[in-house]
């Protein structure tokens, strides 16, 4: 998949490295972005940003997962690019374009909540919950990721998942179950 160049350890990216997860890419852009030229796009851009980061790859995985955590993070730059904003209008007290501010301002506290909590997850399910459940990783690939079975990532998550929902329920912004 990638070669060595004769002068130092570092790898290259080959037209066939190219050729062999191109396919990969695409289908995981797809998964996330409904736009096909979009994906395409950030695809290219993950390449590019491979291509100019490489000396900078450290082998600690495989140049696939690597790559595909670049393509992730383009993805996710691609979401924070196109968010909405909504102006916050003090007069209003009710409807902004559209949305009902007080409760656009709960959400925006129970997400305080979630970001905070997140930090005080134990190191592995910290990674579960934000491979899965943040950055929407497929749990396939999350768990290879971490190093972990497909089971035991369903257990990292459970945990994770129920010491943000009980923070949540402490501060009123979710019911118990």
């Amino acid at each position: 998949m990638t070669s060595t160049s004769s002068t130092d350890s570092t790898p290259t990216i080959t037209a066939a490295t190219i050729r062999e997860l191109e396919p990969v890419l695409l289908g995981y852009a797809r998964k996330r972005i409904s736009n096909e030229e979009l994906a395409r796009d950030l695809v290219q851009e993950t390449w590019l940003a491979a291509m100019v980061s490489l000396p900078r790859f450290a082998g600690r995985s495989s140049l696939r997962t690597w790559v595909i955590s670049i393509l992730r993070r383009k993805i996710v730059d691609q979401y924070r690019r196109s968010r909405p904003q909504v102006a916050f209008i003090e007069e209003a007290h009710g409807e902004v374009e559209g949305v009902d501010v007080v409760a656009h301002m709960d959400d925006m506290a129970a997400m305080t909540v979630l970001a905070r909590e997140l930090h005080t997850l134990h190191g592995r399910e910290r990674d579960a919950v934000t491979l899965v459940d943040v950055e929407g990783v497929d749990r396939d690939d999350a768990a290879t990721e971490l190093g972990v079975t497909r089971n035991h990532l369903r257990v990292l998550l459970h945990r994770g998942r129920a010491q943000l929902r009980g923070a949540l329920e402490a501060a009123d912004y979710a019911r118990a179950a």
